[in-house]
C-alpha cells in the first residue's frame, strides 16, 4: 500500500487509497463477506421529467433485487430539483409491496423536520408492511436552504435530533402510555401502534462524521453511517475512530455497525466510466453546492456545530472531477472498482452502499453497471 497523505484541493480531500500492483492482496480467502446495497436518490436534471426519473429509480432497485443486492437507501431532499423525494417512507411503502427480500433504509430521515411520532408510527408501518426489513437511518441535516425555508433555526438542529430520537425510541417500546414535555414537542398520554416487527425496534443508523457527533452515536448505542463524500483515508479514520468511542462507551464493537456509502459505476473500460459518468455526477455535486451553501457563500450564517460545512460551502470552492474519481468515488473498470472495495474492507469496512443514480445518468447505463459488479465483483467480496 501506499503512505497517505491528506491534501484539501479543488473542493475535495485528495487522500491516496489504492495501489493496483498491491492492493489485490486485500482480495484473500477467507476475509469476511460483505454485503452490498444502493444509496438511492431521485434528481430532476430535465424539469418535465419526474415521473420518468422516479419509474427508472424504483426500477433499478428491482433489478438490485434480483442481482442479489442487500439493501437499499433513500434520501431525504426538499426544495430542489437535486433530490426530489421529501418523503423517503412513502416510497420505501411502496417498495415493501415489490419486493421480498431486500432491507429498505432511510439515509436519511431528517429528524428536525418531522414530527418525531408521526415519523416513528411511519417506520413502524413501514416494518409491517415488508416484515422486518427496515432500516431507519437517520440525520439532523445540513442544508442551509432546507432549514431556512422550513424556518427551523439551524442552531436548534442537534438538540431537535436529540428530543426527536427520545420521543421515537420510547414510542417503539413503551408498555404504558406515556406523556412527553421537551423543548420543541409534548404529547399526552402517547401510545404508537401499530409496533415495529423488529425487536426493540429497526435498527438505527446516525449520519455522523466529526468525532462529537460519533461519540454521540457510540454513547447510544446506534450504528454509524458514512456519507459518500468522504475520501478513502477519512473513512478509514472515521471507522478506527467510531471503533474506539463504542469501547470507551461500553459497547461492543463489529463492522456491521458501520455503513460506507459511495458513488459507483463500473463499465468495460475506464474511458467509458468516465464518459458516463461525468457529466451526470458533476451536476449532482454543483447542485448540492449551490442547495446546501448559505446565500452568497456566506458561511458564517452555518453556526458554530455545522463548522465543518463552512469550508465546504466556501466560496470558490468546487468539487473536481479527477480527484472524485482518484480518491472518493467507485469509478472504473470491475478490476479497478474491486481494487478500492479490497482497501476499504481492509480499513474495516464491510457493508457499502452504493450511490447509483445521479444527475439523470442514463437509466439503461445504470442497469448495466449493476449487473457487470454482481457480476464480476460481488462474488470476490461474498466469501
Amino acid at each position: 500500500m501506499v503512505n497517505f497523505l491528506d491534501v484539501y484541493s479543488q473542493g475535495v480531500y485528495k487522500t491516496a487509497c489504492c495501489n493496483s500492483s498491491k492492493d489485490s492482496e486485500y482480495l484473500a480467502v477467507g476475509a469476511a463477506a460483505m454485503k452490498f446495497g444502493l444509496f438511492q436518490s431521485v434528481q430532476l436534471p430535465e424539469p418535465g421529467a419526474q415521473a420518468r426519473y422516479y419509474k427508472e429509480a424504483l426500477q433499478q432497485v428491482l433489478w438490485a433485487e434480483q442481482l442479489g443486492f442487500d439493501s437499499v437507501w433513500f434520501t431525504e431532499h426538499h426544495f430542489s430539483r437535486h433530490g426530489i423525494v421529501p418523503a423517503s417512507l412513502t416510497v420505501l411503502a411502496y417498495l415493501a409491496g415489490k419486493t421480498t427480500s431486500i432491507r429498505l433504509g432511510t439515509a436519511v430521515a431528517v429528524l428536525p423536520f418531522h414530527n418525531p411520532i408521526q415519523l416513528a408510527e411511519e417506520a413502524a408501518i413501514v416494518d409491517v408492511l415488508s416484515e422486518g426489513r427496515l432500516d431507519l437511518g437517520v440525520g439532523r441535516g445540513y442544508q442551509w436552504g432546507e432549514f431556512h425555508k422550513f424556518a427551523v433555526p439551524m442552531e436548534e438542529a442537534t438538540r431537535r435530533f436529540e428530543e426527536a430520537m427520545e420521543v421515537m425510541t420510547k414510542a417503539w417500546t413503551a408498555t404504558e402510555p406515556f406523556d412527553h414535555r421537551g423543548e420543541f414537542w409534548s404529547f399526552n398520554e402517547m401510545t404508537l401502534l401499530p409496533k415495529p416487527v423488529q425487536s426493540p425496534h429497526p435498527p438505527v443508523w446516525v449520519a455522523a462524521s466529526s468525532p462529537t457527533s460519533m461519540d454521540r452515536v457510540a454513547r447510544h448505542n446506534w450504528n454509524l453511517l458514512i456519507g459518500q463524500g468522504e475520501g478513502f483515508q477519512q473513512v478509514a479514520a472515521q471507522v478506527e475512530y467510531f471503533r474506539t468511542a463504542v469501547a470507551e462507551a461500553g459497547g461492543t464493537y463489529s463492522p456491521d455497525r458501520v455503513i460506507a456509502a459511495r458513488a459507483m459505476y463500473t463499465a468495460r473500460s475506464q474511458e467509458q466510466a468516465r464518459r458516463d459518468t461525468e457529466a451526470p455526477f458533476m451536476w449532482f455535486k454543483r447542485t448540492g453546492q449551490e442547495v446546501g451553501a448559505p446565500p452568497d457563500h456566506r458561511v458564517e450564517l452555518l453556526p458554530d456545530d455545522f463548522k465543518e460545512y463552512r469550508r465546504r460551502y466556501a466560496r470558490g470552492v468546487y468539487a473536481n472531477y479527477d480527484a472524485m474519481w482518484e480518491h472518493v468515488a467507485l469509478f472504473g473498470t470491475p478490476e479497478d472498482v474491486a481494487e478500492r472495495i479490497a482497501w476499504l474492507r481492509h480499513a474495516g469496512v464491510e457493508n457499502l452502499i452504493f450511490f447509483i443514480n445521479y444527475g439523470g445518468i442514463e437509466n439503461r447505463k445504470v442497469l448495466d453497471s449493476l449487473e457487470l459488479f454482481a457480476t464480476k465483483v460481488m462474488p470476490l467480496f461474498k466469501g
